[in-house]
């Protein structure tokens, strides 16, 4: 596509790990501003800042594609385990999802001045790594719904310290897409087509209604 006398590479924009990128920055100015009246209400509403930062930190080291950074993308994605089986508060959860954001970047921008990664195992160790570390990152972010549907959707009451509970039409609709899009994530990896569509503008339109479809919920049902 030419726009003026730019090229706009489409391939490279419609990618999933861009709309989980996009997916995260939208989310968190979503609660930072008109869902924030509910973080003012209740504070337990607070892990939504956290989230979707990790969602950032992923997108962001894909396009990294340093050992280092893409590492510490796969710890912020675990790091939603404790957050979502209420280990902690939201504001021990935020610290540490901008905390592991800020030293990725720290990290990419320390690579840059070097001949070698700062993480150099054995060739053999850093082939394996480059191929299969995102594979855990996306992995990671799945279990924000293998968590909400197996674990707090029966037991609301157990996580009640420092998460409220979520049995919202949106909430729902947008965990159970989140599989899919983990999928298409990996998928768009080692698959370039399915049929004549490409794997990696199928994620990134996936993630693009991970976005309309929940505010549809919202508006339709009213939550």
């Amino acid at each position: 596509m030419q726009i003026g006398s730019t090229k706009f590479e489409t391939d490279k924009v419609m990618t999933s790990a861009n709309g989980i990128l996009i997916l995260g920055v939208a989310w968190l100015f979503f609660w930072l501003g008109p869902a924030f009246f509910l973080f003012r209400e209740d504070p337990r509403w607070g892990h939504n800042f956290a989230i979707p930062i990790t969602f950032v930190t992923v997108g962001m080291a894909f396009h990294f594609r340093k050992i280092s950074c893409q590492l510490i993308a796969v710890i912020s994605a675990f790091f939603i385990v404790p957050t979502l089986v209420a280990f902690w508060s939201w504001s021990t959860a935020t610290g540490i999802a901008i905390g592991l954001l800020g030293l990725m970047i720290i990290f990419y921008f320390v690579e840059l001045g070097r001949e070698s990664e700062l993480v150099h195992p054995n060739p053999r160790l850093n082939a394996w790594l480059k191929i299969h570390l995102m594979t855990f990152a996306y992995i990671g972010l799945a279990h924000m719904s293998l968590i909400f549907f197996l674990v707090r959707w029966f037991n609301p009451d157990a996580f009640s310290i420092y998460l409220p509970a979520e049995h919202h039409a949106s909430t729902s609709i947008f965990n159970a897409m989140l599989f899919i899009m983990v999928i298409l994530a990996i998928m768009e990896r080692f698959v370039k087509k399915l049929g004549r569509f490409k794997v990696e503008k199928i994620g990134f339109i996936w993630a693009m209604l991970m976005m309309i479809l929940p505010l549809i919920a919202i508006n339709i049902l009213g939550e």
